[in-house]
């Protein structure tokens, strides 16, 4: 059994030239990440979208991806997936992967590999970099690279993550803010390349009629406490005799709080809790909505206002992050100021108050979506593998970033 081991002269390590990468147009991708479906969110959706774009660009794809209790099996995807058992801390033993990567790159021959997350990913890769020349890019979520968040609060985490960056052929910022956020690492900007999320244009494109008895507002997301659904109920509690109901669709560990919070501020009856939705219904959900809202307190890029605008709805957003990159102020709706109930009301008074505004923010939102259809953003990553693998990208012996072999 192949045992992880560090030995004590790094410049010692090689290995047999059937595992070393030959130089080649890229055909084979190795997407890894620590979090992937059956659970859903914005991150396992993009990558999974990724995936899908990537086969269908005649690409041979690989996910490496933890195992999740109860999972459903991955037979129904496009995609070849690997699943590896999630270790318990972040802290050790997270190269214990590493004799599956092997594995699967003696099988695949991968190209690239493309690191879901900073750390551990890019702290892994760069140490299967330095062994068999294979460049890796790295997309950050946004936590684990923002400040005051657990890698960034943890020094050793930190520095392994800051060392692994500087190591990566190219690191993809989802947008100018989390750009920001890299280069403030340490990333020479030049390494640094904005890739937006994506979105599937077409299957939001039509839908039906979500079966709810009154006109309403959407909020959709994972119910924790940044995503500001407590200030999203506090200001529809300030609405004047609202002609809406608001909707929230997610599941999450604050439901029973927010639940509690609606009973308190007296509109539990205007207010439903949709529970998680997916697929067609999800669909249906945006299309017979009135205007979309994004209350969070941060939001490096969120997917759910690229899905609104896909579905055509106008977005009142918080001023937070990488909204306004999405969401031009008085164009495809309203910016309002993070965590103000007081504001966000007031924005949705005007809003629902002017509906020619709201049609000429529906035209808007059509226009700006294009530019986020998955088939756009899969010949960037496309472009950008290209890129990274045109030369030879292997580290010289012994160059290893102190933290990476500790």
């Amino acid at each position: 059994m192949f045992k992880v081991c560090e030995p004590e002269n790094k410049s010692d390590i090689v290995f047999p030239r059937r595992f070393q990468r030959v130089p080649t147009r890229p055909r084979s991708i190795c997407l890894y990440t620590d979090t992937f479906l059956p659970r859903v969110g914005g991150a396992e959706l993009i990558l999974d979208r990724l995936a899908i774009s990537l086969r269908r660009c005649g690409q041979d794809v690989v996910v490496v991806a933890p195992r999740m209790r109860h999972a459903q099996g991955d037979a129904g995807l496009v995609y070849d997936v690997s699943r590896y058992r999630k270790p318990l801390s972040k802290r050790c033993g997270v190269r214990l992967i590493l004799p599956r990567l092997i594995a699967l790159h003696k099988r695949h021959r991968f190209d690239v590999i493309h690191c879901h997350a900073a750390y551990p990913q890019a702290y892994i890769a760069a140490t299967f970099k330095r062994w068999f020349g294979i460049p890796f890019v790295v997309r950050p979520h946004g936590t684990d690279v923002l400040p005051k968040e657990r890698i960034r609060s943890h020094p050793r985490l930190e520095n392994r993550m800051r060392n692994a960056l500087s190591y990566a052929d190219a690191i993809i910022a989802q947008g100018m803010f989390l750009k920001k956020v890299i280069i403030e690492l340490g990333v020479d900007e030049r390494r640094v390349h904005t890739i937006h999320n994506g979105v599937d244009i077409e299957a939001f494109s039509r839908g039906s009629r979500y079966d709810h008895p009154r006109p309403y507002v959407l909020g959709l997301g994972n119910l924790i406490p940044h995503k500001g659904f407590d200030v999203l109920l506090r200001a529809y509690a300030l609405l004047d005799q609202p002609t809406v109901d608001l909707i929230i669709a997610g599941t999450g560990r604050e439901q029973t709080k927010l639940m509690s919070l609606a009973n308190q501020l007296g509109i539990a009856s205007r207010v439903q809790f949709a529970g998680q939705v997916e697929g067609n219904r999800k669909v249906d959900l945006y299309r017979s909505a009135e205007l979309f809202v994004c209350p969070s307190r941060r939001e490096p890029f969120a997917n759910v206002i690229l899905e609104a605008m896909a579905a055509g709805l106008p977005i009142i957003a918080s001023d937070v992050g990488g909204n306004g990159e999405m969401v031009r102020h008085g164009e495809h709706g309203f910016l309002f100021p993070a965590e103000d109930a007081a504001a966000l009301a007031a924005t949705l008074s005007l809003a629902l108050g002017d509906r020619t505004a709201l049609a000429q923010f529906r035209q808007a939102t059509a226009r700006r979506i294009r530019d986020f259809d998955w088939s756009v953003i899969a010949q960037q990553y496309l472009h950008l593998y290209r890129e990274v693998t045109g030369a030879e990208q292997a580290l010289p012996r012994g160059a290893v970033p102190v933290s990476i072999i500790k």
